[in-house]
């Protein structure tokens, strides 16, 4: 029976310690699929996204004017520059070089420094961060936006407009004439306020893709924590309560077989003295 004790013992803290690694593993995977997903999410969205940041590029310039746009192209090299200064220690003391030492080492006559700056063209810069910022803003190889009046759309529409006004003056007061340059001028401007406005427009709904763009991402992000902090509270339960588990079962087990070996123990105390008292009974009544 204490035998058959400690086996059940021991067989409960194997199954508890087989359960939290399953639940454990359980968890992992449901981690692993959460960054997976999140990682899908992310590269699914980036196209519309960096998209997005061109077009609200354009349409700050457009609206608030400051610096061109560029589009395309490579993020420059940055390069890394370490230079070293060396400057007299000013706690250094000649006659007793341990005199003002924390450590008892002796202090040094000289103390160098090492800077690091970062360099993208002719631009410098203290940290790596700024000047990773700076090279991905201006790319080399890409293209300058021109700007409303030099895209594709108005320079068509304008030279339709302008060659049926030329078309138009050939048979009547001339090309050059005063009324048809007025002519050309009007319809230029016209075109240009009709026309700025819709693309104005265009530009907003092409921004506007790349923040709700950015906000499925930021939502995958968010999701992508949430879930992983339920798959790591589950694993850490899941490892908390087999550890629990184990210690249960072998305590069980243990006041189990204590259990057992007092109950032995206070049998085989009471079948000695039984047997002894009924020895002296018997021979009390027989012999006396």
């Amino acid at each position: 029976m204490l035998g058959a004790a400690v086996g059940s013992s021991l067989i409960g803290a194997a199954s508890a310690n087989k359960a939290a690694k399953s639940q454990a593993a359980a968890a992992a995977g449901q981690l692993a699929l959460q960054g997976r997903m999140y990682d899908e999410t992310v590269d699914r969205f980036q196209p519309s996204y960096q998209s997005g940041q061109n077009y609200l590029k354009a349409l700050d310039y457009e609206l608030l004017g400051g610096d061109r746009p560029t589009f395309g192209g490579t993020p420059q090299e940055v390069n890394e520059y370490t230079s070293s200064t060396t400057q007299p220690n000013a706690s250094y003391n000649p006659v007793n070089p341990y005199w003002n030492s924390q450590d008892g080492n002796a202090q040094p006559q000289n103390i160098s420094t090492t800077s690091t700056r970062y360099g993208v063209g002719d631009q410098m810069f203290d940290d790596r961060a700024s000047a990773d910022a700076y090279a991905a803003n201006n790319p080399t190889g890409g293209y300058e936006y021109q700007g409303f009046q030099e895209t594709p759309g108005y320079q068509w529409s304008r030279q339709q407009g302008l060659d049926a006004i030329t078309a138009g003056a050939q048979g009547g007061a001339g090309m050059f004439s005063g009324a048809t340059q007025k002519a050309q001028m009007k319809f230029g401007t016209g075109l240009a306020n009709q026309e700025y406005n819709n693309y104005l427009n265009r530009l907003t709904l092409r921004a506007d893709s790349g923040q709700s763009a950015a906000g499925n991402m930021s939502n995958a992000s968010a999701n992508y924590a949430t879930g992983g902090g339920n798959a790591l509270a589950a694993s850490g339960n899941a490892q908390a309560a087999g550890a629990i588990g184990v210690g249960n079962a072998l305590t069980g087990g243990i006041n189990n077989a204590m259990g057992i070996w007092n109950y032995q123990n206070m049998m085989n105390g009471g079948n000695s003295g039984g047997n002894n008292g009924g020895g002296q009974l018997f021979g009390g009544s027989s012999w006396g």
